[in-house]
């Protein structure tokens, strides 16, 4: 079954094939080395949900806020990534199988079409990975630790990175002790030469990133689904209550309705 969606916005048009949706949008031609493109997506409820409570007490997205129509646009988006950025919490969650491996791209086969996408516009059929960590307490998965750049606060104790540096894994000083900011990441990423930098970690990280104006554009999807207790895109103090971010609709789009399926609107916001 070909998966189709209708524009609503910028004007309504016909109904148009969801592949190749986002990357007729063509983001590796928006940044440049040395002047990276950085963009994130969720997918949420339709009350903004992007995860509930586990029994272990920590936050994961659940079955129910996942869709099978939302993989392929999030795939289009994942491809077109120089560098992914992520976080120490992310490794330690996908170690103990709470995760699905989105550094391998675990699903591209499902999408033949992207393979061909990669090898015309990137040298390296994977995204490289920067991971921000202050704690390093988390293996790095073999098959991605020569593409892999830990950036770690200036005071992280030597023995720490040299249990990564024995693994081939690339450990970098920020210039800010206890912490990484938000302009050491923004220099690791000119340094790697990244034309374009997919966020694939929670508000903890993007939140101060889209606060100081690194992220350029937001994509979401909106599942029509209701969920009680949850954090949101803006949990916790990740972004300023009293510097709201402006956002402009760049697109929206609605999936065709199916039955039994809860609606499912996908667009995207420039910051």
């Amino acid at each position: 079954m070909v998966e189709v969606a209708s524009r609503l916005y910028p004007s309504t048009a016909p109904a148009q094939p969801l592949e190749r949706l986002c990357l007729k949008h063509r983001l590796i031609e928006q940044g440049a080395p040395g002047n990276p493109y950085v963009y994130a997506s969720y997918i949420m409820s339709a009350n903004g949900a992007i995860a509930i409570p586990t029994a272990s007490g920590k936050w994961a997205r659940p079955r129910t806020l996942s869709d099978s129509r939302d993989l392929q646009f999030l795939y289009e988006l994942l491809i077109q990534a120089d560098c992914f950025i992520t976080s120490g919490s992310y490794l330690r969650d996908l170690h103990h199988g709470e995760l699905g491996d989105i550094l391998q791209l675990a699903h591209l086969d499902q999408f033949p079409y992207l393979h061909k996408y990669r090898e015309e516009n990137h040298s390296t059929p994977f995204p490289n990975v920067l991971a921000i960590s202050r704690s390093l307490d988390f293996p790095i998965p073999p098959a991605v630790a020569d593409r892999t750049r830990l950036l770690v606060p200036s005071d992280t104790p030597n023995e720490k990175i040299e249990v990564y540096s024995q693994q081939g894994v690339q450990v970098v000083l920020s210039n800010e002790p206890e912490s990484v900011s938000c302009a050491s990441i923004m220099q690791q990423l000119q340094d790697m030469g990244a034309r374009t930098a997919y966020l694939l970690c929670g508000p903890r990280l993007s939140g101060p990133l889209m606060q100081d104006g690194h992220v350029r554009r937001l994509y979401l999807s909106w599942l029509h689904r209701l969920h009680g207790a949850h954090p949101t895109l803006t949990a916790g103090s990740y972004l300023s209550s009293e510097e709201p971010l402006n956002m402009q609709l760049g697109e929206l789009y609605q999936m065709e309705v199916q039955a039994n399926l809860p609606g499912l609107w996908i667009g995207y916001f420039e910051l």
